[in-house]
């Protein structure tokens, strides 16, 4: 193979992953979308702790 050649192989190799990126980005854009419905049932945890619950729980593991 000359340089030429080698040329025109990475050229095509470059392209070719190219365009199957683009195609598994946008399938999974396709694929992975969130229903209306569903995010007005997801609520947010709130990070609040039971402070007696854990006292509890601390003492249960003393005895």
């Amino acid at each position: 193979m000359n340089r030429k050649e080698l040329y025109i192989l990475a050229l095509i190799t470059f392209m070719t992953v190219v365009v199957w990126i683009i195609f598994g980005i946008s399938g999974a854009r396709k694929i992975s979308k969130v229903e209306d419905q569903t995010l007005k049932t997801i609520v947010p945890l709130t990070p609040t702790f039971d402070s007696d619950i854990i006292n509890q729980l601390n003492r249960r593991e003393a005895e």
